[in-house]
């Protein structure tokens, strides 16, 4: 349900497309430029993440690695369906605005590894756009079920997401290694990774780079082909 417009690129799996939607989620949330400033500091905002009680360990590790810290890591209860708590999660935020945090991202389940939930992703879209909070789906099990017609309204508000991670070596049953990070809008991954060195400087009419300089959208540099 994306425009033609947003931009992704092809990563190792699931874990790494959550930490890449994650890295552009933190430089588009950090007031100033948080690639050369960091998260450390007095001055600096102590950036909170929410993600229910059943989101994936990678998320934890990403949280972890980009120096937002796990203790900003909020895990908000599931219901009886395991599915996010609204009610808990918009308490949890504005608690933490009260104390003086940032809430910046909620991350969302278009299904989970150990019983398929998904949460009630038009209802975080909706609380996201409010509380202008970055809207993250972990798509890594479930989303590319809604390709099946009988199954996509079971992720309606996906589509509204700020990013996606998807796993096609789950349903689509392709080989290692093959996740994918979606973003909705274009030029926000370049944001969180371009660094182009000069040895890597190419004459503009050479048809060597393609369409894109995957190494803005990612970590690697370096890389096999995923495609």
């Amino acid at each position: 349900g994306y425009p033609l417009s947003a931009e992704g690129i092809l990563v190792s799996g699931g874990s790494m497309a959550n930490f890449t939607a994650l890295a552009a989620a933190r430089r588009a949330m950090t007031p100033g430029n948080v690639r050369e400033e960091g998260l450390s500091g007095p001055d600096r905002p102590r950036m909170t993440v929410y993600a229910s009680d059943q989101v994936h360990s990678c998320v934890d590790k990403a949280v972890d690695l980009l120096g937002i810290g796990t203790n900003q890591l909020r895990k908000i209860p599931s219901d009886d369906r395991f599915r996010i708590r609204m009610d808990e999660l918009e308490r949890a935020v504005a608690s933490d605005r009260a104390a003086g945090f940032s809430p910046a991202i909620v991350v969302g389940n278009a299904g989970t590894v150990n019983t398929g939930a998904i949460d009630p992703l038009d209802a975080l879209a909706d609380f996201c756009r409010r509380e202008s909070l970055w809207f993250h789906a972990d798509g890594a099990y479930g989303a590319l079920a809604a390709i099946v017609p009988e199954l996509k309204p079971f992720f309606s508000g996906m589509e509204r997401a700020d990013s996606i991670a998807t796993d096609p070596h789950k349903w689509l049953y392709v080989p290692y290694e093959a996740g994918a990070t979606l973003v909705r809008e274009p030029g926000l991954l370049a944001a969180a990774f371009r660094k182009f060195p000069e040895y890597l400087a190419a004459d503009p009419e050479s048809p060597f780079p393609g369409p894109a300089w995957f190494a803005e959208r990612g970590v690697e540099l370096s890389r096999g082909f995923k495609a």
